[in-house]
């Protein structure tokens, strides 16, 4: 595979050159016609040495062109069939390794077979010696033993098409098999997203946002972060819901004068919650809809009525 590298490199630079030397022949050869040209529109024509010697150099220069595009076609074959043998010998290396990594596949599915078919006979043993009085045993027992035909079935249909892969993918009959997606971008996209909420903030704070990188949050400012870091800061008084009055009449009148760094910034990541508190509803229609609690113990609704005696 380096031999051929090497040529394909060779015969590049090698065109390179010729397109160069081309070039050059053309120029000359354009050179050329145009002396004839005007040789014989207001040249001597009763000097025909001098005309034959112009179109001696129209036919050299013409000769040189079409042999360097000769040269030119015969380097662009010789360096496709380069680069296609270049390609053949990835394609065989490529499919050498996949065949022998099937190959070893195979083998250790062959080699764990008959492990689990014996291991599942003890296994349905082991539950149906307890299965007449046990049922759940019972049931798993039936279980095991129908798994274990099936799977012994399905083996010996799947390994004698298995064991012909090997040799097929390595000679270009079959294609080879794709690769296992990586379980990392699988997992990454199917990771749920944090649930959002905006609220207007009476004090500034730290807290971490879905990323969990940490984000600065200014008193009187609108902060968007995790919806259960908001309830923490609604619980806490230390932001309203943005439908508060209060967000009217003081949102931005700090101007973006802040101090992060200030003593009284609060981390509504490490903020104690309330204990026995009631939990603060962020909905501000629920919170000022004022339910009354009902009592509604035996005491609350036992009531005495007169009954007159017959």
């Amino acid at each position: 595979m380096q031999k051929l590298e090497t040529t394909i490199t060779s015969l590049t630079k090698r065109g390179e050159q010729l397109v160069a030397m081309r070039a050059a022949a053309q120029d000359a050869l354009d050179e050329a016609t145009k002396a004839r040209q005007a040789a014989l529109l207001s040249g001597d024509l009763n000097d025909q040495r001098a005309l034959d010697n112009l179109r001696g150099a129209v036919d050299m220069t013409t000769s040189s062109v079409t042999a360097l595009d000769d040269a030119l076609a015969v380097l662009a074959q010789e360096k496709v069939e380069a680069e296609r043998q270049l390609a053949a010998e990835h394609d065989r290396i490529d499919r050498a390794m996949a065949a022998d990594k099937l190959a070893m596949q195979v083998a250790a599915i062959e080699a764990a077979l008959p492990n689990f078919l014996e291991q599942s006979s003890v296994l349905a043993d082991a539950l149906s010696a307890i299965s007449h009085w046990h049922f759940e045993a019972s049931q798993i027992a039936g279980f095991v033993q129908n798994t274990r035909g099936q799977v012994e079935i399905a083996a010996n249909f799947a390994l004698a098409e298995l064991r012909t892969m090997p040799d097929a993918i390595r000679h270009g009959r079959q294609a080879m098999p794709p690769l296992m997606p990586s379980t990392a971008l699988v997992s990454a996209a199917a990771e749920p997203t944090p649930e959002m909420q905006t609220v207007f903030m009476l004090r500034s704070a730290w807290f971490r946002d879905a990323h969990e990188q940490r984000k600065f949050a200014g008193q009187y400012e609108d902060a968007i972060m995790p919806i259960g870091t908001a309830c923490r800061a609604l619980d806490q008084r230390i932001a309203v819901d943005v439908t508060d009055p209060r967000r009217a009449q003081l949102r931005g009148v700090r101007g973006g004068d802040f101090s992060p760094q200030a003593a009284d910034v609060i981390d509504l990541d490490t903020v104690e919650e309330p204990k026995n508190a009631a939990p603060v509803e962020p909905d501000r229609v629920l919170r000022d809809a004022a339910f009354t609690v009902i009592d509604r113990s035996a005491d609350a609704r036992t009531i005495q009525i007169e009954v007159p005696r017959l």
